[in-house]
């Protein structure tokens, strides 16, 4: 039964934006004179601020403010001392800025009015996308006791930062599409497993033992879906630059004589100023548009198609790279991450006061679902990842499906065959030497699962509709959940896989999900709330996870 269908309707995302360090100043008091009354100082507070930026540095400190000379008597202007250094938040973990301004040393000197207090900090540097730094440090100078005394300094007041996004210490600090594309990955071999690979197992039969581990072996992962599964996903070719603006983004790529154009519509969320997160549909999207709209998120329309059709995996893709047997997918991966560099580019040349590049998130339901997921899954810079009902091709773990687990409906999951058959370019033509025998495969989805970790995935599923193999998608996200138990950031991964009581319709977005998609997005795009996720799979389509997952989670150092 085929029930993949294209939507070219509604919606889609985005995500977090950032703060600096702020520098703060205050007074020092003047010299005293030798006669006049005591002078009352008060110290202006540093007000800098830093510019936000993705590299996650740390603002500088406020140069010393001046304090003007007092009116009477002859003591020197007093200079504001400068503002201390707030901790920049870190775009991986998303840490609030810290650190309080210095507070200014305040007081006139008897025989002169106290000097004013020093002018603010100038701004920080580009600070981290994480926390803003401390607040002004400024301070009230005292009043000035007998000839020659000096009044208390004022005292700074600690600033709050705004967390940045949920993750994992030092992960990504350069905000790369592939942090791990400097590690040393051997060739991944064939194995014979019936269950879910082990996914903290090294190629070299090592175990992962640290954190810090996290970054090759995800570039393990990578290797082995693209080596069986996928083909591998070209680089950035050496040109791509684009414009944005409130209803489009329009990107160029060329490659010596090769190039290509595309566009992506834009839809901004009433009521909100400044870049706002953005959600990208591959073929419009079965959110609800008004539960998008209402958290203050955008939405971009992308033809996936028109760069790799499913059919024939051609169309812009394969005219820059060339035919290279990648799935449609990897060519639609490639282009959202073309998206995202001219976001990024933008933005960093003072163009993209629009779309936040740092809290982007992509979606589709059903045969768009199966794009959402592997898009997100190569592109480190997406920070939410949210495919609806994407079955076979998609989310469902290949061995699961072999085992033709039925559902509510009568109907087992559709198989690989089914699948390849329908449309060879969700796979790459690699995928057509394992397909009958996956077991050889030394991974499977809940590998591409793993690879959104640390970053934010909400898989969400129609337990009701069989062919969609709930079972399967329930036993990947399981299992791509433990990496995320392990790294310490559990609740940044939710697999809803619906209630009994929900419709039978596909691809309709259902009443249960909606506090799911909340919760995603508030934690993962516009920051408003601590990450929440669950692994809820339906009663009728819960996997043994005991059967699939053999091996546990080694505990892994911070170091």
């Amino acid at each position: 039964m085929r029930l993949q269908r294209t939507f070219t309707s509604v919606l889609v995302p985005a995500l977090f934006a950032l703060g600096a360090c702020v520098p703060a100043s205050g007074d020092d008091p003047g010299t005293g004179g030798s006669s006049g009354t005591a002078g009352t100082g008060s110290g202006t507070a540093g007000t800098g601020s830093g510019t936000a930026g993705i590299s996650g540095a740390a603002g500088t400190s406020g140069a010393a403010g001046a304090g003007d000379a007092g009116a009477t008597g002859s003591g020197a202007a007093g200079a504001g001392a400068a503002g201390t250094t707030g901790t920049a938040g870190s775009i991986a973990t998303g840490t609030a800025g810290t650190g309080a301004g210095t507070s200014g040393t305040g007081g006139g000197t008897a025989g002169a009015a106290a000097g004013r207090g020093g002018t603010g900090g100038a701004a920080g540097a580009a600070g981290g996308r994480g926390g803003s730094g401390g607040a002004t440090g400024g301070a009230r100078g005292g009043t000035g006791g007998g000839a020659g005394s000096v009044g208390a300094g004022g005292t700074g007041t600690v600033g709050t930062g705004t967390a940045g996004a949920p993750g994992l210490p030092g992960y990504n600090p350069n905000f790369k599409e592939f942090y791990g594309d400097d590690c040393t990955v051997a060739t991944p071999a064939n194995v014979s497993v019936s269950t879910l690979n082990d996914l903290f197992q090294n190629l070299d039969g090592s175990r992962m033992s640290k954190k810090s581990d996290w970054k090759c072996r995800r570039a393990e992962l990578k290797k082995i879906v693209e080596t069986y599964i996928h083909g591998a996903k070209p680089a950035k070719p050496p040109t791509v630059t684009g414009t944005v603006s409130s209803t489009q983004i329009r990107v160029h790529v060329a490659d010596g004589t090769k190039m290509i154009d595309f566009m992506v519509s834009v839809s901004l969320p009433t009521g909100t100023s400044g870049a706002v997160p953005a959600i990208i549909g591959l073929g419009g999207s079965s959110l609800d548009a008004a539960i998008v709209r209402g958290e203050g998120v955008a939405t971009m329309n992308f033809d996936h198609q028109m760069m790799a059709s499913e059919s024939s995996r051609s169309g812009l893709f394969t005219t820059i790279v060339g035919t290279t047997g990648a799935s449609a997918q990897v060519g639609w991966a490639w282009g959202v991450s073309r998206i995202i560099d001219v976001l990024v580019d933008e933005k960093a040349a003072g163009r993209n006061n629009i779309i936040d590049p740092t809290a982007i998130g992509v979606t589709g339901c059903s045969r768009n679902g199966k794009g959402a997921f592997t898009v997100g899954a190569f592109d480190e810079r997406i920070a939410l990842g949210i495919p609806q009902e994407s079955g076979t091709g998609g989310v469902s773990a290949f061995r699961v499906v072999n085992t033709a687990p039925v559902g509510p409906n009568g109907m087992p999951a559709q198989s690989l065959t089914s699948a390849w058959t329908e449309a060879q370019g969700w796979f790459g033509t690699v995928f057509g030497n394992y397909r009958s025998n996956v077991n050889v495969i030394p991974g499977d989805t809940h590998s591409l699962v793993a690879m959104y970790a640390p970053r934010g995935l909400l898989v969400l599923d129609n337990s009701r509709i069989g062919e969609l193999g709930s079972t399967a998608q329930h036993a990947a996200s399981a299992a791509g959940g433990r990496v995320y138990e392990a790294l310490g950031v559990g609740k940044n991964i939710e697999y809803h896989g619906g209630n009994t009581t929900d419709p039978h319709n596909h691809c309709m977005f259902y009443t249960s999900q909606a506090d799911p998609l909340r919760r995603a997005i508030r934690a993962h795009l516009t920051r408003k709330a601590a990450p929440d996720g669950r692994i809820a799979p339906a009663a009728v389509a819960t996997a043994d996870l005991t059967k699939w997952i053999p091996w546990t989670a080694p505990a892994l150092s911070d170091q």
